[in-house]
C-alpha cells in the first residue's frame, strides 16, 4: 500500500509551519495551510473547490501567459518567482514561491504544491528604491566604479556631461576624467572608498574635449550583506554655470569690497577734518568772544573818558567866565589892575584851549564809540555765523558717520555674501 505524500509526516510539518497550497493540475484548490490562509485573509471553506485565479487580478487571468503557466504546471514543469496576488480584502500581496508538480508512482501529475513566503513589505520597499534609483538616473549623472576605481558602467546624462560613449569608458580608472592635481591632493581616494567611507562635494573634471567641468557629486560605497564594499555608485549633477556665476560673482564682491573700504577710509579721514573744523570753530568762537568782552570794555571806559571830558569841558566853561569876570574887575582898578588883567587874559586862552581840547576828545571818543558799536555789530554777526557754521559742520558730521555707518553694514552684507557665494 502507498502513502500519499500528502498524509505523511513531512507534508503535515510543511502545512503547519509554512505557507503552503494544494491544487489540481488545473487549479482547482485542493486544501491550503494555516499560514497561507492567514496571510490571504480567507478561510479554507471559502477557498476549497474554486480556481487558482480568485487570487489573481482580472488582467493576468485572462492573459495568455496565464493560460499557459498552467499548461506547464499539468506538464511537469515547476514555477518559482515573484508572483503578484489578492487578498480575500482586495488588497494586494506579493509572494515569493514555488510551485512543484508532484507526481505518481506512474510518473503523472496529480496536483501542484505551492509553498510561498510573503515579502510584501520587502518587495515595496524594493521598488521604492527603485523608484529613487530611477528618478536619480532620469536627473543626474550616474556611473559606476569597482572599489579600485575601474569604470563598470554610466548612464545617458554622464555621457552627455563629459561627452564621452560608455564604449570608450568601460575598464578605465577614474583618474581619466580629472586634472592633474587631484590624486597629487587626494593620494588615498580610492582607499577610502572601499574602506566604505561616503564622500560628496564639489569636483572640479575634465571633458573629453579638454574642457573644466564642475560637479556636485556624491561617491556612495555599496556593501553586500557581509559588509564588504562591491562597488561604488556616483551620483553627480552639473553645475559649472553656477561655479562661474559664483566666481564672476566673486570677483564683482572684491571689487565692491574695495569700494567699500575706500568709503570707509574716506569717511574716516573726512570725520577727522571734520574734527579739527569743528575744534578750530570752537576756539574762533572762543577768541570772538574775548575779543567781544574787551571791544565792550573798550566802549565801557569811553563812556566813563567821555564823561570825564564832559567835566573838564564844564570847569573850562566856569574858569573863561572867571577869567571875563576878573578882566572886567581889572579894568575898573585901572592901573592897578593891569597886570591882574594880563593874568586873567592868560587864564580865559588856556580855558579857551582847555574847551577846543575836550571837544576834540569828544569828537574822537564820539567817532570811537560808533566804531567800537559798529564792531560789537559786526562780531556779533560773526559770532552768529559762527554758530551756523558750527551747526552745519555738526549736520555734517552727522551724515558722514551716517555714510561709514552704512558703509559698514554694506561691508559686513558683502563678506557674508562672499561666505554665501564660497558655500
Amino acid at each position: 500500500m502507498r502513502i500519499s505524500f500528502f498524509n505523511a509526516p513531512l507534508y503535515l510539518a510543511l502545512k503547519r509551519h509554512t505557507s503552503c497550497i494544494r491544487f489540481t493540475p488545473q487549479g482547482i484548490i485542493k486544501d491550503a495551510s494555516p499560514p497561507f490562509l492567514e496571510a490571504m485573509g480567507y478561510q479554507l471553506d471559502d477557498i476549497k473547490g474554486k480556481h487558482h485565479r480568485i487570487f489573481c487580478d482580472e488582467q493576468e487571468v485572462s492573459s495568455a501567459e496565464y493560460q499557459q503557466f498552467w499548461h506547464s504546471l499539468a506538464a511537469g514543469d515547476s514555477r518559482q518567482g515573484r508572483f503578484c496576488r489578492v487578498r480575500a480584502n482586495g488588497e494586494e500581496v506579493w509572494l515569493e514561491a514555488t510551485y512543484v508538480p508532484i507526481r505518481n508512482f506512474r510518473g503523472h501529475v496529480t496536483e501542484i504544491l505551492k509553498v510561498a513566503n510573503d515579502v510584501t513589505q520587502r518587495h515595496q520597499e524594493s521598488q521604492r528604491q527603485k523608484a529613487v534609483l530611477k528618478a536619480l538616473n532620469d536627473s543626474m549623472a550616474v556611473i559606476e566604479f569597482t572599489p579600485q576605481g575601474e569604470i563598470l558602467e554610466a548612464n545617458k546624462n554622464f555621457e552627455a556631461a563629459m561627452g564621452y560613449q560608455q564604449k570608450d569608458i568601460i575598464g578605465q580608472h577614474h583618474r581619466m576624467f580629472c586634472p592633474p592635481d587631484f590624486y597629487r591632493n587626494n593620494p588615498d581616494f580610492w582607499e577610502r572608498l572601499a574602506q566604505g567611507d561616503f564622500t560628496k562635494g564639489r569636483f572640479e573634471r575634465i571633458t573629453k574635449n579638454g574642457q573644466s567641468i564642475w560637479l556636485e557629486a556624491t561617491y556612495n560605497p555599496v556593501k553586500d550583506e557581509d559588509g564588504n564594499v562591491t562597488e561604488v555608485v556616483k551620483f553627480a549633477a552639473d553645475i559649472t554655470q553656477l561655479v562661474d556665476k559664483a566666481n564672476a560673482t566673486t570677483g564683482t564682491i572684491g571689487s565692491a569690497q574695495t569700494s567699500t573700504s575706500q568709503i570707509e577710509r574716506t569717511a574716516k579721514d573726512s570725520l577727522d577734518h571734520l574734527d579739527e573744523m569743528v575744534k578750530g570753530s570752537e576756539q574762533a568762537a572762543q577768541t570772538l568772544a574775548q575779543a567781544q568782552e574787551l571791544v565792550e570794555a573798550l566802549h565801557k571806559q569811553s563812556q566813563s573818558i567821555h564823561a570825564i571830558t564832559t567835566s573838564i569841558a564844564k570847569i573850562a566853561s566856569q574858569t573863561n567866565l572867571l577869567s571875563l569876570n576878573a578882566a572886567v574887575e581889572a579894568a575898573r582898578a585901572g592901573e592897578q589892575g593891569r597886570g591882574f588883567a594880563v593874568v586873567a587874559n592868560e587864564v580865559r586862552q588856556l580855558a579857551k584851549g582847555s574847551s577846543e581840547a575836550v571837544a576834540q576828545i569828544s569828537q574822537v571818543l564820539k567817532d570811537n564809540s560808533n566804531l567800537v558799536e559798529r564792531t560789537t555789530e559786526a562780531m556779533q554777526q560773526v559770532i552768529q555765523q559762527s554758530k551756523a557754521g558750527q551747526s552745519r559742520v555738526s549736520e555734517i558730521d552727522a551724515i558722514v558717520n551716517k555714510i561709514l555707518h552704512d558703509a559698514q553694514d554694506v561691508a559686513r552684507s558683502i563678506e557674508q555674501l562672499a561666505a554665501d557665494t564660497r558655500l
